[in-house]
């Protein structure tokens, strides 16, 4: 648990050092039309929403996997719908990667980040279910605990990574947004 927190942290370090350089690069927004970033900005959302709730479900695996009683059917459940949220991920994703052109900066670099962690993912969660044969004894194998421990990891960090940058975009927006007031308050 140590660890996969310490890897989390490092990740979002990471995204936050990046995020700054990027967003002063990112000069040329103006020309970009608003309609299609507000359009990749709503697909990125429903994304994260998705990589926040496949993070949760990992989570829920790890922790009943640690539990001996936990039954065969429940373990391939979660397993079962890990799979399909890394798979609807895994078609959002590619939408985004084609709208990416019309994403700023920003939108673009998490949609970079995403790819890699989320492939790891679909790695891990297939080798799971390999692992989850039927019968109790395999999901008690430190291979199979380890896994899911792996897996869970790699969930977290793709919805870090992704929340991180979309969190930082639209906090940079707002304060784009924001006009300054010249005097209004001086008498």
């Amino acid at each position: 648990m140590r660890r996969k927190r310490i890897l989390v942290a490092s990740w979002a370090v990471a995204a936050l050092l990046f995020v700054p350089a990027v967003l002063s690069a990112d000069t040329n927004n103006s020309t970009r039309n608003a309609a299609k970033v507000s359009q990749v900005a709503a697909h990125l959302s429903t994304f994260e929403q998705q990589a926040a709730r496949t993070s949760r479900d990992a989570e829920t695996l790890l922790s009943i996997a640690r539990n001996h009683r936990t039954s065969w059917e429940s373990h391939t459940s979660y397993l079962r719908v890990l799979r399909e949220g890394v798979n609807n991920m895994g078609r959002m994703l590619a939408e985004l990667e084609e709208m990416k052109p019309q994403a700023s900066e920003m939108q673009q670099t998490a949609i970079e980040r995403a790819r890699p962690h989320l492939v790891a993912l679909a790695d891990k969660t297939g080798e799971a279910i390999k692992l989850a044969r039927p019968g109790r004894w395999n999901l008690r194998q430190a291979e199979y605990k380890e896994t899911v421990a792996d897996l869970s990891q790699h969930a977290a960090g793709l919805y870090q990574t992704v929340d991180t940058i979309v969190d930082y975009h639209n906090a940079n927006d707002r304060l784009q947004s924001l006009k300054p007031a010249h005097g209004s308050s001086e008498n």
